[in-house]
């Protein structure tokens, strides 16, 4: 009398469950893997070589006169940029109307002003009621260090009385830009 024993394999389904779902996860991984690489690399390539020939058929298909309006304001825009140079390195005077103000003396006038920012030079026609104050005017500009040098000429007496007289200034650089 033999005894044969049957082993069953008794897979627990659980287990088995948990096989499949992996097995299942994996597929969905490498799927979805491919149809991220078909988009990036096929597709998106295409897409961009589409609209750049769609950029460039509509630049070309533009009316005439949007042509005309662009090239016209690029004219504009570089008008505008000329004059923006010019305006920065044009001569800055403002600085040296202010220490003139502060060096004048009250009996001395002048009736003629001109300047040239290129040698910084002030030409000046002016009057003074007597040789005193334009003496006392003479020393205030020796004194102030924003004028380099001065010249004065055509000193005389004038028909009503005063005296009349030349000045010619040179501001230093820092004065006049």
């Amino acid at each position: 009398m033999s005894i044969e024993i049957n082993e069953e394999k008794n897979i627990p389904v659980l287990g088995l469950l948990l096989q499949l779902l992996f097995i299942i996860s994996i597929i969905v991984f490498l799927v979805s893997s491919a149809i991220f690489v078909y988009y990036q690399f096929i597709v998106n390539p295409k897409n961009t070589e589409e609209m750049a020939n769609l950029y460039e058929f509509l630049t070309v298909q533009k009316p005439e006169e949007q042509k005309r309006t662009e090239i016209e304001g690029l004219a504009i825009q570089n008008m505008v940029d000329d004059y923006f140079i010019l305006y920065n390195q044009r001569a800055k005077l403002t600085k040296f109307f202010g220490f003139f103000e502060g060096w004048i003396h009250p009996e001395v006038y002048f009736s003629s002003f001109s300047i040239d920012a290129g040698t910084r030079t002030v030409n000046l026609k002016g009057f003074s009621s007597d040789f005193k104050p334009l003496i006392d005017q003479l020393e205030i500009i020796k004194k102030e260090p924003t004028v380099e040098r001065y010249q004065v000429s055509d000193i005389k007496m004038a028909e009503k009385g005063g005296v009349s007289f030349s000045l010619t200034i040179t501001a230093k650089s820092e004065t006049i830009k």
